[in-house]
């Protein structure tokens, strides 16, 4: 399997398709909310119904209200690039070095506005790209208006950026407060797959279940994915960046990835992946405010020479009034879970925290003597130069 969206590959645990996708979840909708539609037998009418009414579905509903807020992202870069000559095959001419010339190249992806200020949330591969200068970001609605775009900031590890407009009555996407996702509920993928092609600014949708949460992955290109939903609705190329909603039709995930069947196989096989809507609003919060992302402290300090008999990492030190201290531990600890993940070694702990931010709570399960204790710890921002795990 291999990761990939519109050309670019990420390479994996498992090798796995980075194609845009949709997949999402939706709050504690009513059973109306996200049930099926119901249809009539042939040649049968609902009483008392219009045509319309039976159509117009939870699923209808949802689309109307998100799909405004999708935008087709287009991205140009350049670069120099080597170029053949037949005169250079000539020996005489190999003392002048390579030719170079510029050559522009173009890609496409989704978005979604998330503020009336112009506010869009992308993935970074769909900014990012390989190889070039940026020489331009294009924002384009469903409701065919073009705006130039500007880079705010990218977030590489989490796979987001945040890119901005300028513009009247932008419609702005309803996102989920809380992540209260219902396994099993319906969810719609909105983006724009395949836009370069078609030529239209409508993004399109697909359908299916929110099929499971809290999936976790990690590239060997660095990018980090962690608690992704998990959808089997459909997922095409650009369609990375676009929304996924509930049945609310509010914004749950930012689609980002596919697993492929691998070969010859390119396509959906039912396994889409969306970053969850809380982590894309801490990225964008911090891009915004700060343009980078943070970097943070626990205040726990390790010794990865301490010996111990069972897998796990000791407690060597904390900081006074460290999150750490705060979050109850104390030297001789033994960390042997950090949000949900084993910990064997110091390696595995900093691992895991790789995935989280300032701002973050971050489950911690420990043993001190034989008891077993569970406790959050708050990520604070890093002061002075004291690298903590």
């Amino acid at each position: 399997m291999g990761f990939r969206d519109a050309g670019l590959f990420i390479a994996g645990g498992v090798t796995v398709a980075l194609l845009a996708f949709a997949m999402g979840a939706a709050p504690g909708a009513s059973a109306p909310a996200v049930s099926a539609p119901a249809v009539s037998a042939p040649g049968t009418a609902t009483q008392g119904s219009s045509p319309s009414d039976v159509r117009r579905t939870a699923i209808v509903t949802a689309t109307e209200k998100a799909a405004p807020s999708v935008v087709s992202i287009t991205v140009k870069r350049s670069a120099m690039v080597a170029y053949g000559n037949p005169f250079f095959q000539d020996p005489f001419f190999e003392y002048f070095g390579p030719q170079y010339r510029r050559k522009e190249m173009s890609s496409m992806g989704s978005g979604v506005i998330v503020s009336k200020e112009g506010v869009i949330i992308t993935n970074s591969h769909v900014v990012g790209g390989e190889g070039g200068e940026l020489s331009g970001i294009t924002a384009t609605l469903s409701d065919g208006r073009q705006f130039e775009a500007k880079l705010i900031g990218v977030d590489k590890a989490n796979d987001l950026a945040v890119v901005k407009i300028k513009g009247e009555k932008l419609p702005v996407a309803l996102m989920q407060e809380k992540p209260d996702n219902l396994i099993g509920e319906w969810v719609v993928a909105i983006g724009n797959p395949y836009g370069y092609l078609i030529g239209d600014t409508k993004p399109t949708v697909t359908v299916g279940v929110l099929s499971a949460v809290n999936r976790t992955f990690s590239s060997t290109s660095g990018i980090l994915y962690h608690n992704m939903i998990q959808t089997d609705a459909p997922i095409n190329p650009g369609n990375s960046g676009g929304a996924l909603v509930n049945a609310e039709g509010r914004l749950i995930g930012i689609n980002t990835f596919i697993f492929t069947g691998g070969g010859q196989s390119q396509g959906s096989i039912g396994l889409g992946f969306a970053i969850p809507i809380q982590k894309a609003k801490l990225v964008v919060d911090e891009l915004i405010r700060y343009g980078r992302i943070r970097e943070f402290t626990t205040g726990i300090y390790a010794d990865p020479h301490m010996q111990q008999s069972r897998p796990g990492v000791a407690v060597a030190g904390l900081d006074p009034g460290s999150p750490g201290e705060k979050a109850g531990l104390k030297p001789g600890d033994l960390i042997y879970e950090v949000a949900g993940k084993h910990i064997n070694t110091l390696q595995d702990i900093q691992d895991v925290f790789k995935l989280f931010q300032v701002g973050e709570q971050v489950e911690i399960l420990y043993l001190r003597g034989r008891e077993k204790r569970k406790t959050s710890i708050l990520l604070e921002e890093k002061r002075g130069e004291r690298n903590l795990f």
